[in-house]
């Protein structure tokens, strides 16, 4: 699949920065949350989720046909979330994926303790991104009360093991922007980036290319998986700086306007030992114990979905919202596994009507051995 290199992408924005004008904008209240939203990795939803947004409410019967769908992929780096959240009156807020407010004292991986160095930085950098979304729309007003969600992967040295990135000094990579309360296209913004504070663009490993196609998944599968494994054997973005080792994978978002900024519609491929293993569609067993059968199928899925990689991100999730590491710590591990797993999997579990209270206790029996275990031999 045709593979676009970073040098064929926007340039970079370095220092001296220009001076750039503030768009006129507009207080309204803002409600919704900053937190940057789950992304799937069935693509099965993807379509599920074209076919609700182009289905005809006036006849809602009505086969809802999807042509073709080409879609843009930018490496997935494994490093640990984080975004810079600044708002008019130029406050900053720093946060992870699970925490909207960092700061020294309840930091992630030293992410805020790094950025609140750099604040005239970050507002030079916001400012950047306004005037490109200016530019980009000359007849529309920001809404003064939208903050620029500056969304990213906080990376490098001690923060994950075990691939590429992770021989780099810590480093902010930015991976997409919330302007005026909308997800903007990576491409028209990827030439952003201050490489003189350690702050880069995801751009810089260059942009895949791909196709969705509704009517044939498997075919979809087979573009997006290859790309995924080339990434995970070598990763771009760490090469990028002479670093040779594995990657994670792709994240994905369709490129017509109207679906690209819409999260729900955004998809991952991961590949190497990040590839996540599918369940099996359950086998159908005649008996009159369904209480039985419900719970031999959801401890067969919470077996595959259990792995040691989403146990892991569960232990790190504790220590990112600062709950210490020991037994009071384990309702909080329990519940985030459960949640984790009914979220991510919810295609399967509706698809095949899994009994979610009986997957919870499957999933508790699995993770909390697995948890005291942990404790046991001092692991942090």
């Amino acid at each position: 699949m045709p593979f676009a290199k970073p040098e064929s992408l926007p340039k970079a924005v370095k220092d001296p920065l220009p001076t750039t004008r503030r768009p006129a904008m507009v207080p309204t209240v803002d409600t919704k949350s900053t937190l940057y939203p789950k992304i799937t990795n069935y693509i099965a939803e993807i379509v599920q989720g074209l076919q609700h947004l182009n289905h005809d409410p006036e006849n809602p019967e009505k086969e809802v046909i999807l042509d073709p769908i080409p879609i843009f992929g930018t490496v997935k780096l494994h490093g640990t979330h984080a975004d810079i959240v600044i708002y008019n009156d130029d406050h900053i807020v720093f946060q992870s994926r699970n925490v909207a407010g960092l700061s020294a004292t309840r930091d992630n991986q030293g992410f805020a303790t790094a950025m609140s160095k750099k604040g005239k930085n970050l507002l030079r950098l916001r400012d950047l991104y306004l005037a490109r979304w200016t530019h980009l729309n000359p007849n529309a007003t920001i809404d003064a009360l939208h903050p620029v969600v500056i969304a990213g992967e906080w990376i490098g040295e001690k923060i994950q093991k075990d691939v590429a990135i992770a021989q780099l000094s810590k480093r902010f990579v930015i991976i997409s922007v919330n302007i005026n309360g909308q997800w903007q296209n990576d491409t028209c913004f990827s030439g952003i980036s201050l490489p003189n504070h350690d702050i880069y663009n995801i751009s810089r490993a260059g942009r895949f290319s791909a196709t969705l196609y509704p009517e044939d998944i498997q075919r979809t599968i087979s573009e997006v998986e290859p790309l995924a494994e080339q990434v995970a054997s070598q990763c771009p973005f760490a090469e990028t700086f002479g670093v040779k080792g594995e990657g994670e994978g792709l994240v994905w978002k369709l490129a017509p306007p109207q679906y690209n900024s819409n999260t729900s519609l955004w998809f991952k491929t991961k590949s190497g030992k990040f590839k996540p293993t599918f369940a099996q569609p359950p086998k159908k067993v005649k008996s009159f114990d369904t209480v039985e059968e419900k719970r031999k199928e959801a401890a067969s899925v919470a077996q595959v979905w259990c792995s040691e990689q989403r146990l892991e991100q569960g232990w790190d999730v504790l220590r990112e919202k600062g709950i210490e590491h020991n037994m009071r710590g384990l309702s909080d591990y329990l519940k985030w596994v459960q949640h984790d797993v009914l979220v991510e999997e919810k295609g399967h579990i509706q698809q095949y009507n899994i009994d979610e209270g009986a997957l919870k206790i499957e999933i508790a029996k699995i993770a909390k051995p697995w948890y005291v275990g942990r404790l046991h031999f001092g692991v942090n």
